[in-house]
């Protein structure tokens, strides 16, 4: 008898190094500027059709390029898929979240995959002193708005920390889980009544929607900086 393909995706987390900010950076407004531990986070989604990475990581962590961060050998890209026994050459598909250097640092270990951001945020590539990061010989496919990428993977526009930010809702077998990157930073944004903004945004109405967007879609997220994901 032949098995059933599974078509729910199993998520796991990837801690990718830590980045020490003020609080207020993270959390609009909050008059906390204590600095704070805050991960690097990628997530691993895989059925037994794909195999999907959702962000890469953060670029090298001494800080020549972009920002400085603390990063451990056991918490390199290579050593975190090898922990899982995932080898970056199946890797078939790379979503970004947003292309900002700690989200799209490793594109490069992924010579099979097909690179997915929003149209809004590729646009953002060709426009000099805008704050993404690109890597050079990285092509994306680019998605206009909301789309659903496969069954299972939907892909939801949401402007506000970046032009061209977007979340993946992605179906599992406890439901639907929303992969926030920075639109969500951390729970705490996303468990107060009314939920906060990332401190880094561009525009605190056009954030605030998408925000709400994101609360009518889903009830269950994964933010990109918060260390209880990795618990």
């Amino acid at each position: 008898m032949c098995g059933v393909m599974s078509m729910k995706y199993k998520i796991t987390p990837l801690c990718l190094g830590h980045i020490q900010r003020p609080k207020t950076n993270m959390i609009y407004q909050c008059g906390d500027s204590a600095i704070q531990d805050f991960p690097l986070i990628a997530f691993y989604l895989e059925n037994d059709e794909h195999k999907i990475m959702v962000d890469t990581g953060g670029t090298a962590p001494d800080g020549k390029k972009w920002m400085p961060y603390q990063r451990s050998d056991n918490e390199s890209m290579e050593a975190q898929l090898a922990a899982i026994r995932v080898d970056p050459k199946e890797i078939d598909t790379v979503i970004l979240t947003h292309l900002h250097w700690d989200h799209a640092g490793n594109n490069t270990l992924f010579p099979n995959a097909i690179f997915y951001a929003q149209r809004f945020e590729c646009e953002n590539l060709e426009q000099p002193g805008v704050d993404v990061f690109e890597v050079s010989k990285t092509v994306y496919m680019p998605v206009d708005g909301d789309t659903i990428l496969f069954p299972g993977i939907r892909l939801v526009l949401t402007p506000g920390h970046s032009r061209g930010s977007q979340c993946v809702i992605v179906d599992t077998i406890d439901g639907e889980v929303g992969i926030t990157g920075d639109l969500i930073p951390t729970y705490e944004n996303w468990e107060a009544d009314p939920k906060i903004p990332n401190g880094g945004n561009y525009d605190i109405e056009i954030i605030t929607k998408s925000i709400e967007k994101i609360g009518h879609l889903c009830k269950k997220i994964l933010p990109g900086h918060d260390n209880k994901v990795l618990r």
